[in-house]
């Protein structure tokens, strides 16, 4: 159902996009689609190691978690995890760069041992999502970390803090208390927020009863917030993210991140395929969307509809995604990096494998590696036409104007000349007169996919109204999408 807010505010450089819909007030023949990122031809991304080097069997965003996009340095940076081809349950902290997102390198840093070699480019022992805090005024904590693993790179130990100024030499701070949990799955600065005491945000996951067939217990995400990476507090709202409210029996994993008004979390939907392996079936999973308006009550955007997809049968990530921390954007392009796991990772997680299976988890025993898929800027959902066919509108709540010095921008795809397009009109928000010189008649068509496309009318534009309080309609026709309206300056 539609959620229902106050007047939009039209002001420059911002951006509506259509999650919980609560800025549309009516539509005919539109419904709201979740869009499907592209995975990049030449997955996965990442290369293993070579059979004698340390993260020759995995080498993925899942322990260790974290690729962004340093604008400073115009450098994609990835933080993975990784392990050998041994039976041996353990993993380190890998670092790799790359000019292009695609084609990675991985700089030799000399600091850990392997095999009686530091010719690796492994810079943690343990594993933990990374941020770069370009607004940190010690250069020393520029690149902040929550670690978790033994100084061996095994299962257990402390929850540190730990910083760095090149995000290669690392050194843990303070000791992270927080209620019972098993892994940290978020480290995320919230520059949304207003209060300087819920500027950094983690989440991590504990085991909950479940409520459908399956494990007894399943992963819940919990949110805590702090003035810095050290000192949270336990969000009143917890757990943020459960199975049991959904359709899905695990959540396991997710990437959480303010955009535009939002925070958006792209989370991992699982379920148990009983097809005879394991106690309960081959473990699957996938990437959905959820939002927030307030950073800690997420809805779930059409919870049936996948963001990236498993991969068919027989491909690399045909079995279970695991997706990052957060996405790496540069330029109009959001890059959305995951582990993939193929159909071979049966018996996995932990409470899925067989008594008479000898490892305490098949995850130490099976290839695991990075992908990437992409959206274009702000390409998260859209409105489109029921059948992508019949015409159809789209009517705003109504829009208050902040000054007179504004144009109408929209995000639209799958434009076709004379076949898909889309065109809008203004409506008078008290009377819904339409108004003189802006209707769909009017309207100026544009026949090309753009993110920032300026809407004109025959003789006018937006700051032409002759209103201060103005709704938007909104016409589809054919198979044209509608991603985000907005405004920008004259």
């Amino acid at each position: 159902m539609d959620a229902h807010v106050e007047d939009i505010t039209a002001t420059a450089g911002s951006r509506t996009l259509f999650f919980d819909m609560a800025e549309i007030e009516e539509r005919h023949n539109v419904v709201q689609r979740v869009m499907k990122a592209t995975k990049h031809p030449s997955n996965p991304v990442l290369p293993l190691g070579d059979v004698h080097e340390w993260d020759s069997g995995q080498a993925r965003p899942w322990e260790s978690r974290s690729v962004i996009y340093d604008e400073e340095e115009r450098l994609f940076k990835c933080w993975y995890a990784g392990t050998d081809l041994t039976t041996d349950r353990w993993w380190a902290t890998g670092y790799a760069t790359s000019q292009d997102g695609v084609y990675w390198e991985k700089p030799r840093a000399g600091l850990f041992e392997y095999n009686g070699s530091k010719d690796n480019n492994i810079v943690l022992m343990g594993w933990g999502p990374v941020l770069k805090d370009t607004r940190e005024p010690d250069a020393t904590k520029r690149y902040k970390m929550i670690v978790r693993g033994s100084e061996k790179g095994v299962p257990g130990g402390e929850t540190r803090a730990a910083y760095s100024a090149d995000g290669i030499h690392w050194t843990k701070g303070e000791r992270i208390e927080l209620p019972e949990y098993n892994d940290i799955v978020v480290l995320v600065r919230d520059d949304l927020e207003s209060e300087p005491a819920r500027r950094y945000k983690i989440i991590w996951q504990s085991g909950v009863p479940a409520n459908k067939p399956g494990p007894k217990r399943v992963r819940a995400k919990f949110l805590a917030y702090g003035p810095d990476i050290e000192h949270f507090t336990v969000s009143p709202a917890n757990p943020v993210l459960t199975p049991n409210d959904s359709i899905e029996q695990e959540n396991h994993f997710l990437m959480l991140f303010p955009w535009r008004k939002w925070r958006l979390m792209l989370y991992e939907c699982g379920w148990y395929l009983p097809n005879g392996t394991g106690n309960f079936g081959a473990y699957c999973a996938d990437i959905r969307l959820a939002a927030s308006r307030d950073g800690e009550r997420f809805q779930r955007v059409l919870p049936n509809e996948k963001v990236i997809a498993r991969g068919e049968r027989g491909e690399w990530d045909a079995g279970f995604l695991v997706i990052s921390d957060k996405p790496a954007v540069k330029d109009d392009t959001v890059y959305l990096y995951y582990c993939g796991n193929g159909e071979d990772w049966t018996g996995w997680p932990r409470g899925n494998t067989p008594a008479q299976y000898k490892f305490r988890s098949t995850g130490c025993v099976r290839l695991s590696r990075m992908g990437l898929a992409t959206l274009k800027m702000d390409r998260f959902t859209c409105l489109e036409t029921s059948d992508r066919e019949i015409p159809g509108t789209a009517t705003t709540q109504p829009i208050r104007l902040a000054g007179h010095d504004l144009d109408l921008v929209i995000n639209v795809s799958e434009i076709q000349q004379r076949r898909s397009w889309v065109t809008v009109e203004a409506l008078d928000s008290e009377s819904g007169r339409l108004l003189d010189g802006f209707t769909k008649d009017d309207c100026v068509k544009s026949w090309r996919d753009d993110v920032c496309a300026p809407i004109r009318w025959r003789t006018k534009r937006l700051a032409d109204l002759p209103v201060s309080r103005a709704k938007l309609r909104f016409h589809l026709y054919g198979a044209a999408r509608l991603h985000a309206f907005g405004f920008e300056r004259l």
